[in-house]
């Protein structure tokens, strides 16, 4: 099976914006506010962002978001106020998201300490996710010859605190993600045999769209920040430093399979050099054994006009997509410094 084309005009989800009602006001359970829309719909907890307290639709099927954004409106316009998590709240608006890339993040603690590499169990729960929502989708993002985003492991303030970071390059990949998720949220894991608990609130850190990202401005100068360990294959053998050709042409590919065809870009013989770098070598523990990869930074520059500016995109697109081998692993995790 193939991936569809992004349109980057379909619906990945969307969210109630609620504040604080009179407690003497009169309200319906969220869970009973929209008795006659047909189709499941789970309400999730979304990590409040400067006071503004969220909570997301999440549908297994993302085709049904126009129509309950119509029965959603509807509701809204008869005033009735809601009761969630014990608060009586009215719903003051409703944010769409229409996003075609996504960085999901999610909080959790663990009864003990847990190992460094936790790649392969993330790699498994993701996967039991999606197929909790959509077993024949779980199957083609599984068999798909490029994986469509990035997992990884976030560190926190100790080593029993961490954040799952997942990223995702294809819109209709949030919902049944946030599906599958609901079911585990705020309850008790394992991964790599450690029983961890999921925090009660999921953040969308960051969205964006192929058609934002295009429009970035051109860059002579490019200093990427290579996260977590990152290698790339090179002919026969496995390569740990971040030549300009193995970055931009790992980048150039990812983008091209994911992105509108109308938005990809022709093949580049990379002409950029290496202007300066601090890096390390790293091993992250695989099944398989131990893989090699670079940490810390490099500055990249383009003397070619046309290379600049594809460059800038594919700088911004890094964040979401990752670079080099094994990034649904934990490997490959960049950010544009």
């Amino acid at each position: 099976m193939t991936f569809t084309k992004d349109s980057e005009q379909e619906f990945a989800g969307l969210s109630l914006v609620l504040k604080p009602a009179a407690s003497s006001t009169r309200c319906v359970p969220l869970n009973e506010w929209l008795p006659n829309f047909p189709h499941p719909l789970i309400w999730m907890n979304a990590a409040a962002r400067s006071g503004v307290l969220k909570v997301m639709a999440v549908l297994q099927q993302p085709e049904f978001y126009a129509e309950l954004i119509q029965v959603i409106c509807l509701q809204i316009s008869k005033n009735q106020a809601v009761l969630w998590q014990g608060k009586i709240c009215e719903v003051a608006g409703v944010e769409v998201d229409s996003s075609s890339l996504h960085v999901v993040q999610i909080p959790l603690w663990a009864e003990s300490p847990l190992p460094h590499t936790l790649g392969r169990a993330i790699h498994a729960k993701f996967f039991e996710w999606i197929g909790n929502a959509n077993s024949a989708l779980a199957e083609e993002v599984h068999g798909h010859d490029s994986f469509p985003g990035s997992l990884v492991a976030i560190s926190g303030k100790s080593g029993r605190q961490k954040y799952l970071k997942l990223t995702l390059l294809r819109s209709h990949l949030l919902a049944p993600l946030l599906w599958g998720l609901s079911q585990d949220i705020g309850r008790e894991i394992a991964l790599a045999g450690v029983v961890c608990r999921l925090e009660d609130s999921t953040e969308i850190a960051r969205s964006s769209s192929y058609q934002i990202l295009a429009e970035a401005p051109p860059q002579k100068s490019i200093e990427l920040e290579f996260l977590s360990p990152t290698s790339f294959k090179q002919i026969k053998t496995v390569q740990p430093f971040p030549l300009p050709e193995l970055v931009f042409g790992s980048l150039l590919r990812r983008w091209n399979a994911f992105a509108p065809e109308l938005l990809q870009f022709p093949a580049v013989e990379w002409s950029a050099v290496t202007a300066s770098f601090e890096l390390q070598t790293r091993a992250l523990k695989m099944k398989g054994g131990a893989e090699i990869g670079a940490v810390g930074w490099v500055k990249y520059q383009f003397s070619d006009a046309e290379q600049a500016k594809i460059a800038a995109v594919l700088a911004q697109f890094a964040a979401f997509s990752g670079v080099g081998r094994k990034v649904s692993m934990g490997m490959g995790q960049v950010k544009l410094r």
